[in-house]
């Protein structure tokens, strides 16, 4: 388990390039357990490229990711949305007729959902 101020997520080093463009540079990232960030930045920033490579979808050149310190470069994406890792893209596709709590349920797999009312509970 976890402790509140722990290193849940790190990215250490990430490079990642698609041809001649450097989409990633030795990015470092580290997310406490019980914090929440926000990845901002201009269009074509790697945000994007980021999210790709913890969620699996990109492999970097260089560097690593670490989930609880356990390395996650190598697992498929299906695995780590097992553990909870998993993205969502801007373009929402809300189901319209849904509380906001059935369409966060909608893409809750069955392993997230036990932990997903608590979640939303804190977040007010």
């Amino acid at each position: 388990m976890t402790l509140p101020g722990e290193d849940l997520l790190v990215a250490d080093g990430l490079t990642v390039r698609f041809g001649g463009l450097t989409a990633l540079h030795d990015v470092r990232l580290s997310v406490g357990a019980g914090t929440v960030v926000g990845v901002i930045g201009p269009n074509g920033a790697g945000k994007t490229t980021l999210f790709n490579v913890i969620c699996g979808f990109v492999r970097p050149q260089a560097g690593r990711v670490l989930w609880r310190g356990q390395p996650l470069v190598r697992h498929r994406p299906e695995h780590l949305a097992r553990l909870g890792i998993v993205r969502t893209l801007q373009g929402l596709g809300l189901f319209p007729g849904l509380t906001v709590l059935e369409n966060v349920l909608a893409g809750a797999s069955r392993h997230a959902r036990t932990g997903v009312l608590p979640a939303l509970a804190g977040a007010g």
